[in-house]
This record gives structure tokens, C-alpha cells and sequence, in this order.
């Protein structure tokens, strides 16, 4: 069952790419309305090229937060470079005290990692794997007001950006509401040690104990009970949206310098532990993604996946 769940959701575009190569407090909330670009924090391809599967704005009544958003479900390492270099840029500006990161998928935040970077061979894994935890260093270090918008299942590596962030927010109040979760175990691969820990500090070590070695898939309502999730009591993506980014706007009257620190010192002991483990983390993962386990049920899931995309 979380096997099958995992594989209709953890995925949507991979095939595609395989085939084709918190707190509401008064006095400081204002209306505000929908992003728009307003600046451009790196340079992207021509109209011509596809759109990028990462963009970033301003937000057009809220300038000092930045809205990063996903649009694409499955993050390849185009997509984990991309990222990275779009983050770096936001945090060289100093106009910004802020991050909304979201996605305009239809009901997916992050469906977690595309397929087809498992079956690249140890070596392009690796790399890719480097990357990832680079995504999440880069976000989970920042100097900024950090917050989730997941309107839509966020698996796995989705789980993991929402985790990075300082606040997650999700939507319950809508007739297919999200999901949400670290399901590794799912397709034979074990929870990374930093990710148990991580998991651990924000909800609970026994709450990782019964959920992570299952591979279990949360709904909105139990991330929020198991603290994963912060706040989710939202009839929509707009309404979410915009409570997150006036939930910003109050985070970021605090002073800049002493709240950004205060930040760094919180968050140091992990990250410490998170960079000096970097080689044993990607070599242990690296060696049990070529295990027969993960390998054949990756198989089996993207010939499932073709299959059903050619029906």
C-alpha cells in the first residue's frame, strides 16, 4: 500500500523526463494580493526554452519577501542547481528578509525525487545526492525568515524542503487535501541519519521511531498533531499563501542582525553535525540505492509509470 501510494505521487513528471531526455497576531496584518515578478535574480533562458522549473519573485505589496516557486513536481538535478543558485542570489539581497517557498502545481508542493536520478549509476547518484544536501544547507542556513506554503502533497524530498524552512504550512480544509512525509523506507532506502535527527528535533523521537522505519505517508491533520506541520486550518491556496507571507512580514520587524543570529545559533549544533558527515551520509546512501531491493523497485515503479502514462 505506502509502496504503490508512494509511487503514483512521489513522481508525476519523472516519466516525462525520462522519455524526454503561525501564530495570527493583530496590528501588523494587511491585505495582500498575488505575486508578481517584479525583478529578475538571475538570468534565465530565453522564451523560447522551457520554463524554469524554478522562479523567483517578489511579492508585489510585500517587496522584502521573496516567493520561490517550484514548477515541477519530480527534482532532478537541473532543478537542485537551479535552486541553489536562485537562493544564493535572494540572500545577496539585502532588500529581503524573507522567503515564501511554494509551487503552482496543481496538487503537489514537491512529489519528491525524479526517478530517473536513481537509476544514473553510483557515481551521477552521488553528485546529485551533493546537491540535494546543498539545497537543503542553502535554505536551512539562511540568514532569512524562512516559510513552506505546501498546498499539495510534499513527499520525501518535498518533506525535506518543508523541513529546512523555519514554518510549514499546509491547507486541510478543501476535499483532497495533501499528504505529507519521509517514505524513503518505501522504495528500500533507509532514512539518512541527519533526516532521522532532523525529523526527531521537530516532531518528536518517538514519533520518528513509529513513522519513519514504515515509510508512513501523514495526512495534513496528523502532521499537524505531530508538529511536522505548523499551522494547516486554510479553505485554499491563496488563503494560505497569503497568511504566510503577513506571517512574514510580522517575523521580519524584529531587529534584522539579532534575529538572523539568534537563527544561526539555534539551528548551529545540527548544522554542524550535518556538513561533518557529509561523506559518510553520501556514501551510505549511494550504496544502498544500488542495493537489488531499491533498484528493482525503482524499476518496477517507472515501467508503472510509462505504462500508465501511455494508456
Amino acid at each position: 500500500m505506502q509502496r504503490a501510494r508512494f509511487a503514483g505521487l512521489l513522481s508525476r513528471t519523472a516519466i516525462s523526463n525520462v522519455r524526454h531526455g503561525m501564530i495570527q497576531q493583530q496590528g501588523w496584518m494587511s491585505p495582500m494580493t498575488r505575486p508578481v515578478v517584479v525583478r529578475s535574480l538571475a538570468s534565465f533562458a530565453s522564451e523560447q526554452q522551457p520554463i524554469p522549473s524554478v522562479k523567483v519573485t517578489k511579492h508585489a505589496e510585500s517587496p522584502e519577501v521573496a516567493v520561490v516557486t517550484l514548477t515541477q513536481s519530480a527534482f532532478s538535478h537541473e532543478t537542485a542547481r537551479l535552486l541553489i543558485k536562485e537562493w544564493k542570489a535572494i540572500e545577496q539581497d539585502q532588500s529581503i528578509r524573507a522567503v515564501m517557498l511554494k509551487s503552482d502545481l496543481k496538487s503537489i508542493f514537491c512529489a519528491g525525487i525524479d526517478f530517473s536520478e536513481f537509476m544514473k549509476g553510483p557515481e551521477s547518484f552521488g553528485a546529485y545526492w551533493r546537491s540535494i544536501r546543498e539545497v537543503f544547507d542553502v535554505i536551512y542556513s539562511s540568514r532569512l525568515n524562512t516559510a513552506a506554503a505546501m498546498h499539495g502533497h510534499s513527499l520525501g524530498l518535498g518533506c525535506v524542503l518543508g523541513m529546512a524552512c523555519q514554518d510549514r504550512f499546509m491547507v486541510a480544509n478543501i476535499a483532497k487535501p495533501g499528504t505529507i512525509g519521509l517514505n524513503e523506507v518505501a522504495v528500500g532506502v533507509p532514512v539518512p541519519h541527519w533526516l532521522v535527527e532532523l525529523f526527531a528535533q521537530i516532531t518528536s523521537r518517538r514519533h520518528a521511531e513509529r513513522l519513519l522505519p514504515l515509510g508512513r505517508i501523514l495526512s495534513v491533520q496528523e502532521a499537524v498533531s505531530a508538529g511536522l506541520v505548523d499551522k494547516a486550518d486554510f479553505s485554499s491556496q491563496q488563503e494560505m499563501e497569503e497568511f504566510v507571507v503577513r506571517y512574514l512580514v510580522g517575523r521580519n520587524k524584529s531587529p534584522r542582525v539579532a534575529q538572523a543570529e539568534t537563527m544561526r545559533v539555534i539551528r548551529l549544533n545540527f548544522l554542524t553535525m550535518f556538513r561533518s558527515t557529509e561523506e559518510e551520509d553520501v556514501a551510505t546512501i549511494v550504496r544502498y540505492v544500488q542495493e537489488e531491493e531499491a533498484q528493482s523497485v525503482l524499476k518496477a515503479q517507472i515501467a508503472r509509470l510509462a505504462d500508465k502514462s501511455r494508456r
